[in-house]
């Protein structure tokens, strides 16, 4: 499915490298009208419902579906893939490679806390009261220890640090203590939650601004559903990771120092005894922390493939309705669960074996720990308070070593998110959008020129869809582009507006080569128009005005009266309020034509390209399209049209007719090609038409099969029924 947008305002940034072939000869014209006209279409083929992620799926899938539809259209062919190392470098540059999985991901992991750069000073602030409930959990065992060798003196005073306290004193500092950790541990908090929403926001708007600024060969090799799962599940672990997962590894830092000193206070010897578990320890969690690395990038690539099929089938839901086709869907998308649950179980497992073994070493450190402890309250060594306190820092310790592990870890995954972030995020595209001279007013009411333009779309380089095209297009002309399917009508529109660049040749405007123009400038004054609009959600005026800022109601009035809108309108009760649901499903394809062609005749644009947007209209709509048309040439400006119906094409100023090989064949106005009876156009429409009977043949016979199992299916129901009532009797 094609998608009738403003490209020229949403998605402004798209080409590749162009891969230069030297001709040694060029052949003849070898021309072939073997045509498929739209009319051979299934006569059940239905418009795609929406997904999810409405606002990144509209930009994105808009975008790519425009292209998509171009390369469908330039051969019925099987493409097979080329070794050759042309088509590598074509294939590597517009796909997303993994990053190493060998690689130790620190480099990743340098990257995700310059994210975090911004918010230095929060960032401070919640550290800062983390280091004082810290302290204050960290002083629990020393209470209890002191609590337990005043014992003997019934508890009436404690010495601490050399002062002599009340029981009730000791008491009311403690609790005042306890209040101030939990406010400081509320505030923290509070931040690194605030902090991690606003880095995910910041990731999310920049990864999304990199997908839109990427070129066609990117978007044809890379589904939406990848770089949704990219915006959605990878942002938010690269956020944890740099937000929550940051402040629970200082937390281990510091409790774990904390401890370790308070141990050493105590008894240097069993704390040396206890540090013996340390360089296992941190062997298995540097192992352990790679391991989960990859398999993080592994978990997102696969949750990234399961996005791209549920977003396919959910977005072609009424297609599978209607080819009983639900059962092989739900199997192909168990098949990517599968693979999902698999990586899922591997990363389980891993982590099972990492935390059962160091808990293990880490319990028979405490056995050894008390046996020895013991030993020493015997020898007088230790008091029970103190081997008490002990313990409970060891206990702290412990666990802050085995959070520091599951820092390490999580910063692991993180670093795997943040690789596949990345990867898009370092992208760029082969065309600046914001480089070269602005074109001017005069450019614009030049002539346009196909110079020997040479191309193939970096998806099927082996096959050839220009070769030396040439034509020239005056200021004010309104000119049809007509040819047999897989001609590359709608390329030359791609290739006119830079979704792609030529391989050889070159397309010029006022003389001046378009590469030369600044991008996104250039493509401001063009209006694209398409034969499948995608529009987006929202009213039928937020559609119409999108992307144009400055217009009056007396402009707005216009483009709706020469775009035919207002006769549909003024049937709605909310007239340009009405909500024209998820890609406009709720309109027909005739009011969503009309609704692109009002957006494009409200941009007012010098130029206008209109790839069949009108075939869904009715007689009367394309009437007023017409005259609308014949009313810019007469203002000077230029149409270029792609069209196959004849009542599009006569009303054109010129006609040129491509052949299969990718060269002009003829050229002329409708009425002197129309009056050769052996010109190219006559064979073509006279293809054409003959393709129209064919299919309207095989649409009836599908219509008697469908109808024959409607009366098949209803009498079985009624046999059905009456066995029901037999059985009743």
């Amino acid at each position: 499915m094609r998608s009738t947008l403003h490209l020229s305002r949403v998605l402004p940034h798209v080409r590749f490298n162009p891969r230069v072939e030297l001709l040694g000869s060029l052949r003849p014209p070898i021309i072939s009208y073997r045509l498929t006209s739209s009319l051979t279409r299934p006569i059940n083929s239905v418009n795609q419902i929406h997904g999810h992620s409405r606002i990144v799926q509209s930009s994105l899938r808009s975008y790519r579906s425009f292209h998509t539809s171009i390369i469908r259209r330039q051969s019925q062919q099987s493409t097979k893939e080329v070794s050759s190392t042309s088509t590598s470098t074509s294939t590597s540059t517009s796909k997303l490679s993994p990053h190493d999985s060998k690689a130790s991901g620190f480099g990743d992991i340098k990257r995700l806390f310059l994210l975090a750069k911004p918010e230095t000073t929060p960032m401070t602030i919640a550290l800062c009261l983390l280091a004082v409930s810290s302290a204050i959990s960290m002083s629990i065992p020393l209470i209890i220890g002191k609590f337990l060798d005043s014992g003997n003196e019934q508890l009436q005073t404690i010495n601490i640090a050399g002062y002599e306290l009340t029981m009730y004193s000791f008491l009311g500092i403690t609790g005042i203590m306890f209040i101030i950790g939990a406010i400081a541990n509320t505030g923290r908090v509070v931040i690194l939650r605030t902090v991690g929403e606003k880095l995910v926001a910041r990731l999310r708007t920049r990864t999304l601004k990199a997908s839109l600024e990427q070129d066609a060969a990117f978007l044809d090799n890379n589904r939406v559903g990848d770089l949704i799962s990219r915006l959605s599940s990878d942002a938010s672990i690269v956020s944890r990771s740099v937000t929550q997962n940051i402040s629970d590894g200082i937390r281990a830092v510091l409790s774990g120092g904390v401890g370790i000193t308070m141990m050493m206070l105590v008894s240097w010897k069993l704390t040396s005894m206890m540090l013996l578990l340390a360089p296992p320890l941190g062997a298995m969690a540097f192992i352990y922390g790679r391991r989960i690395r990859n398999l993080s990038r592994d978990l997102q690539k696969s949750i990234g493939d399961l996005t791209k099929v549920a977003e396919e089938q959910l977005n072609a839901t009424r297609t599978i309705q209607a080819y009983g086709g639900e059962i092989m869907e739900v199997g192909k998308y168990a098949t990517n669960v599968r693979s999902v649950f698999k990586i899922g179980f591997k990363e389980a497992t891993t982590s099972g074996l990492f935390f059962g073994t160091t808990g293990f070493l880490a319990n028979m450190g405490l056995i050894a720990l008390l046996g020895m402890g013991s030993s020493m309250i015997h020898n007088g060594a230790l008091t029970v308070g103190e081997l008490s306190s002990f313990m409970m820092y060891a206990v702290y310790t412990g666990s802050s070593m085995f959070g520091l592990s599951n820092f390490y870890s999580e910063l692991m995954k993180g670093a795997g998110a943040a690789a596949r972030i990345f990867e898009l995020n370092d992208r760029k595209p082969a065309i600046p959008s914001t480089i070269g001279i602005k074109p001017t007013f005069t450019d614009f009411k030049a002539p346009i020129e196909f110079r020997h333009v040479g191309f193939e779309y970096p998806t099927r380089p082996n096959i050839k869809i220009f070769n030396d095209l040439s034509f020239k297009i005056l200021p004010g002309e309104h000119v049809c582009i007509v040819g047999p399917s897989g001609s590359g009508k709608s390329t030359i529109t791609s290739l006119f507006l830079r979704f792609y660049d030529v391989g050889e040749g070159e397309i010029c405007l006022n003389g001046k080569n378009i590469k030369d123009f600044n991008l996104r400038q250039f493509r401001k004054q063009i209006g694209v128009v398409q034969q499948e609009p995608a529009l987006f959600s929202g009213t039928i005026l937020e559609n119409i005005t999108y992307g144009i800022r400055n217009y009056t109601n007396e402009e707005l009035d216009s483009a709706l009266s020469r775009a035919n809108v207002k006769i549909f309108i003024s049937e709605f009760p909310e007239g340009l309020q009405t909500i024209v649901g998820p890609r406009g499903t709720q309109l027909s394809g005739g009011q969503r034509q009309r609704i692109a062609l009002a957006r494009s005749l409200l941009l007012n644009p010098q130029i206008l390209v209109l790839d069949e947007s009108t075939s869904a209209l009715d007689s009367k709509s394309e009437k007023t399209i017409a005259e609308t048309l014949d009313q810019r040439c007469t203002d000077g400006k230029t149409t270029i049209s792609i069209a196959h119906r004849v009542s599009t094409i006569k009303h054109s100023t010129r006609v040129i007719v491509l052949g299969r090989e990718g060269y002009v064949v003829e050229t002329g106005s409708f009425e002197e090609l129309r009056a050769d009876p052996h010109s190219s156009l006559n064979m073509l429409l006279a293809k054409n038409e003959e393709a129209g009977d064919s299919a309207s043949s095989v649409n009836d016979q599908k219509m008697d099969m469908i109808v024959e199992a409607e009366l098949e299916a209803e009498k079985e129901e009624e046999e059905l029924a009456k066995r029901d009532l037999s059985f009743d009797k």
